[in-house]
């Protein structure tokens, strides 16, 4: 058992490393061997990657960014060519911490790993008829989508399409965008989030349901798109990226002031312990973390933050084994010192009043493993 355990461990750590190898590299084609579109080309891999990085669509456009573009020797760490369909292209890798450190600088924000998987169902309208783009098809959208979604950093996962899939859900269930039979269609995936996406003509049209959790519970989020399906899946995508990247990214500049107390409780074993310690260091939000005691089956930590509460919350709901639990601040009611006065000559005591305090409570989670 502890074998198997250590086998997933080590397959799940893996793909959290390709996720995070990939924010850091890109490849660019090269027209020319021109010395000056190979800056070029630098520049515009750079930019990507900060992209990738910040979770903001827009961050080439901020100042700071603006004038490190002519240093983005001093941000590379590997420099390669390759071939894209026949062309030659530039292929880079950029220094992780360099590029932290510029966000910072930047006061950009800073969006990490493990990323939120989200499932696509495409439903492809043609004149005569509507078809799902399944991942065994050998549809060019396949392609183009997930391209999108690597350059944003948006892990994309497609159905299969074989009978579990056609029998869980419909092209009319899935055209009229019916929470129930899309939930239980997507459940078997166990993706973060749920897109569905009607494609026709030069034109495409969106829902995207953040939490896969609560499809039919949350409104989802909605969009339009025009264009050829690259075009239209490039602004979909950006769309959908900036806004987990709004509910995930931290401002790396910005400090919590003073550690809260965590409780984690449903820890069975040693090891649920150590996988919650090793997920909570690997969270964005959390700048420090130490444990402060493990009784029953809760463990107790300190923890100091680099973004809002909002945020930790947002990043430990991305796990799906943690259950957030609702607590309150209590008053703490605390008597005030005896205090005397003098009434016709005689001191007597004047009845102290009750003082309220609020007491922060900790902010606590739940493993359901």
């Amino acid at each position: 058992m502890l074998r198997t355990f250590i086998f997933v461990l080590a397959l799940v750590l893996g793909q959290t490393s390709a996720m995070a190898a990939s924010l850091f590299s890109a490849e660019v084609v090269l027209d020319d061997s021109d010395a000056a579109t190979e800056q070029a080309a630098k520049e515009t891999a750079f930019v990507d990657v900060l992209i990738r990085a910040s979770g903001q669509s827009e961050v080439g456009n901020n100042p700071v960014i603006q004038k490190a573009l002519p240093t983005v020797n001093q941000y590379i760490t590997q420099l390669g060519y390759g071939d894209v369909e026949g062309q030659r292209s530039l292929v880079l890798g950029f220094d992780d911490r360099k590029i932290r450190t510029l966000l910072t600088q930047a006061q950009a924000t800073y969006w990490g790993t493990p990323r939120p998987e989200v499932l696509f169902w495409l439903v492809e309208d043609n004149a005569s008829q509507r078809n799902v783009v399944w991942e065994q098809s050998a549809s060019p959208l396949i392609n183009e989508l997930k391209a999108e979604g690597e350059r944003r950093g948006l892990p994309v996962l497609m159905p299969v399409g074989d009978f579990d899939d056609v029998v869980a859900v419909s092209i009319p269930d899935l055209w009229g965008g019916f929470a129930g039979p899309i939930a239980q269609a997507s459940a078997r995936y166990n993706p973060a989030g749920v897109a569905v996406v009607k494609v026709h003509n030069n034109r495409i049209s969106w829902q995207l349901f953040p939490n896969a959790a609560s499809i039919g519970q949350d409104a989802p989020v909605e969009g339009r798109a025009s264009g050829s399906p690259d075009q239209a899946f490039a602004t979909m995508i950006d769309e959908m990226a900036d806004f987990y990247a709004g509910r995930l990214a931290v401002n790396l500049g910005v400090a919590d002031s003073g550690a809260k107390a965590l409780e984690v409780s449903g820890l069975d074993d040693a090891e649920d312990f150590f996988v919650i310690e090793r997920t909570l260091k690997g969270l964005n939000s959390v700048a420090s973390l130490r444990l402060e005691s493990i009784v029953d089956g809760t463990a107790t930590f300190r923890i100091s933050l680099l973004a809002s509460e909002d945020i930790f919350h947002n990043e430990m709901m991305v796990d799906r084994r943690l259950r957030r639990v609702e607590v309150l601040s209590q008053p703490l009611v605390e008597e005030a010192p005896v205090v005397t006065e003098s009434v016709d000559g005689v001191i007597v005591p004047v009845e102290p009043t009750p003082v309220a305090e609020s007491v922060e409570a900790a902010i606590q989670y739940e493993w359901i493993g």
